[in-house]
């Protein structure tokens, strides 16, 4: 089947990110239980600042996924270099980007001890992040195209790097100094750069990039199709960065609860990563069929690549349920923090709930990630980023505040977060349903 083939070296390559920061928070929960409570908020803020950034370069490869459709491979090239030129212009705006998170962690005001080491790790991950938008797209030219294993082994071999140094990093061993949390931000940045330097050496190697010449040629500045991708990608930034800004609020919130509360929260989102970045493969994948059919002109054959996926997403879930259920009590355990301020028998008991939830809305969440992908694919991007922004910003965040001001436990707030998921996925499934978005067309 398409979509699998597609789809299974994009699973593994989210697999691996999800992993690597899997093994980050496990490290860190062993090295400080401060470490590890401010590694999801810093983590989350450096992300936000960059995810609007890196998904409007990362619509490069749907148009990529298009013309390859469509059988236009200088095409591709030329999206891709404008993608380039794009991931350029990304660099000042991260940089004066740094402010503003500081500020933020200033306006939420954890703990003193917390806030200082939000503050560390969040300037090292943003260095780390400006190696994402040219990695996005480069990535999208070869996975535009199919060629997603390329795009597997270079995030499987950064994020084998990042786990190695990790140690090294964290607790220093020889010359290397101990460096705590900004440890793990060091071997991230090492991962994310060593992931951009394979990619630079493959796409080297292709024809169209070649030669001096031809290389001038592709990467030439063009201005509509710049704008044009900047224009549907945009909304698919914003996609992400209210997703990802919403939870970032909720995350905040967690943190003005009871230690036991927050880290079991914390630790419950570090374990749901695991589910769902490889449901953001299959999103990708989504994303890539059904451009490459818009692309060939059959928009029949790209809801049947959106329908295959989606069935591909749920029996994912199902096979985590059956993993993580089984296996909840030992990793959890793997979290415990160090010196924790609270019993070990609450933390798994409430921990085990949390992951109950969350294996929950992964259902749901499925038709968000993946249905979000293959309208995304399509160029349905304004849809999604009104529809999902606009029931987490009018329905969730209003509940969840609600609920923290009513003094609700942390599994009510946790709860808010599934109806979200159900109500933005149900919108989601009625629009790809309806078919509107298959009159749509990105390329000429």
């Amino acid at each position: 089947m398409e979509c699998a083939r597609i789809a299974w070296p994009l699973v593994l390559a989210m697999t691996g990110n999800a992993l690597m920061m899997f093994v980050d928070r496990m490290f860190l929960s062993r090295y400080s239980a401060v470490s590890i409570q401010a590694a999801l908020p810093a983590g989350l803020v450096a992300f936000m600042v960059v995810a609007l950034l890196q998904n409007v370069v990362a619509y490069s490869g749907t148009f990529v996924a298009q013309y390859a459709g469509a059988g236009a491979r200088a095409a591709c090239a030329r999206a891709a270099g404008q993608g380039l030129w794009l991931s350029l212009l990304c660099v000042p705006l991260l940089a004066l980007s740094l402010p503003v998170g500081f500020w933020l962690f200033d306006v939420v005001g954890h703990a003193p001890a917390v806030l200082a080491e939000e503050k560390r790790y969040y300037l090292t991950l943003v260095a780390a992040n400006l190696a994402l938008p040219f990695g996005a797209a480069l990535s999208g030219f070869f996975a535009g195209r199919g060629r997603t294993r390329l795009v597997m082994a270079a995030n499987l071999i950064g994020n084998v790097a990042n786990i190695v140094l990790d140690p090294l990093f964290i607790w220093g061993w020889g010359p290397v100094p101990e460096m705590g949390i900004v440890g793990a931000g060091v071997a991230t940045a090492i991962g994310q750069f060593l992931i951009l330097a394979i990619l630079a050496g493959a796409v080297l190697r292709e024809p169209h990039f070649a030669t001096r010449r031809r290389r001038n040629v592709v990467l030439a500045w063009k201005a509509p199709l710049a704008l044009r991708i900047v224009r549907f990608g945009v909304p698919n930034g914003g996609h992400v960065l209210l997703d990802v800004g919403t939870f970032t609020v909720f995350t905040f919130v967690t943190g003005w609860l009871p230690d036991l509360e927050f880290a079991a929260s914390n630790i419950a989102f570090a374990i749901n990563q695991l589910v769902f970045a490889p449901l953001m493969g299959i999103g990708m994948a989504a994303s890539i069929v059904v451009g490459q059919r818009m692309g060939d002109k059959d928009p029949e054959g790209a809801a049947r690549g959106g329908r295959n996926t989606l069935v591909l997403g749920w029996l994912y879930v199902l096979l985590c349920v059956a993993v993580i259920g089984g296996l909840c009590g030992p990793i959890l355990r793997l979290f415990y923090p160090a010196g924790a301020p609270f019993a070990y028998e609450a933390y798994e008991g409430l921990g085990q709930t949390l992951i109950a939830i969350f294996l929950a809305w992964a259902f749901f969440d499925v038709l968000n990630i993946v249905l979000g992908g293959a309208l995304k694919g399509a160029g349905d991007t304004r849809f999604v980023v009104w529809w999902v922004g606009g029931v987490a910003v009018l329905l969730w965040m209003p509940a969840l505040f609600l609920c923290y001001w009513l003094g609700c436990h942390i599994t009510v707030l946790w709860l808010t977060m599934l109806g979200y998921v159900m109500v933005a996925g149900g919108g989601l499934l009625v629009r790809f349903l309806r078919g509107r978005w298959k009159a749509l067309r990105l390329i000429g």
